[in-house]
């Protein structure tokens, strides 16, 4: 198996300041940067060897497959290092190249190209990894796969992946644990995934009531890491954290149901 190849930085920094006239380019079928640039000008081999073959499945009748290629995007790129994953030139080579058909089903510009610069703004947030922040990596459409899959794979578990089926089981628990500053930390996130499972019949059966408790839970523990460090804290010390809340959440729901019973 080959090893990966890369985009050079000065390739990415000219093709991401190039995206207004390249726009129409977003809507091609085939990949296209071959056109605009040398190959010796814009790739250059690494020395990771992917554990297996790079493939992703098509998202397909409204099913984004986001679980199926998370899951295949880790397995095959397991060996990389946070630091190694943080590099924006692998994250936009894979985006352009390796998987265009990919990006184009899953991550539509058409959507966008009735306001230009919204368009513009929605290519750099998803093709490119547009700050050094990590919350840009969970926006680009590739490298998103890998690190949601990676704050919550657990290898001690018989199914490493189980919490990651919880993390992205609707998108607003996706959108509540990763897009706030929890996402930084795996011991944070599997003990917030691991604390819905347990109590997934108060908090994954679907319903509204539900998706309130996870956003408070979400909300508390993003601002309880204003007053203490989280990524200090123990996965158990997290869910005791969440059991102590998870108790307050209850008990005024039941005072607000007896309130509204007596009037």
């Amino acid at each position: 198996m080959s090893t990966l190849v890369i985009f050079k930085s000065t390739f990415v920094n000219g093709l991401r300041s190039s995206i207004r006239p390249n726009l129409n380019k977003y809507l091609r079928d085939a990949p296209w940067v071959a056109e605009v640039s040398t190959k010796t000008s814009r790739e250059m081999q690494t020395p990771v060897e992917p554990a297996e073959t790079l493939h992703l499945e098509l998202p397909q009748d409204g099913d984004l497959k986001d679980l199926e290629n998370a899951i295949r995007m880790h397995r095959a790129l397991r060996t990389l290092s946070p630091l190694q994953a943080r590099d924006p030139r692998l994250w936009t080579r894979l985006a352009h190249v390796d998987f265009w058909q990919y990006m184009r089903l899953r991550w539509q510009v058409e959507k966008h190209m009735a306001d230009q610069d919204e368009a513009v703004r929605f290519i750099d947030t998803r093709y490119f990894v547009s700050q050094s922040q990590s919350r840009a990596l969970l926006r680009n459409g590739i490298a998103r796969l890998w690190w949601v899959a990676h704050l919550s794979c657990d290898p001690e578990r018989e199914n490493p992946y189980e919490l990651t089926t919880v993390l992205l089981s609707t998108l607003d628990i996706t959108q509540q644990i990763l897009e706030r500053g929890l996402g930084r930390a795996p011991n944070i996130i599997r003990g917030f995934l691991e604390f819905l499972l347990r109590n997934s019949a108060t908090l994954l059966s679907g319903g509204n009531a539900n998706r309130k408790r996870i956003r408070r839970l979400a909300k508390f523990l993003n601002m309880h890491g204003g007053v203490c460090i989280l990524d200090c804290l123990s996965q158990g010390e997290i869910m005791d954290l969440l059991a102590k809340e998870m108790s307050r959440i209850m008990t005024s729901e039941a005072v607000a149901s007896t309130e509204n019973t007596s009037t």
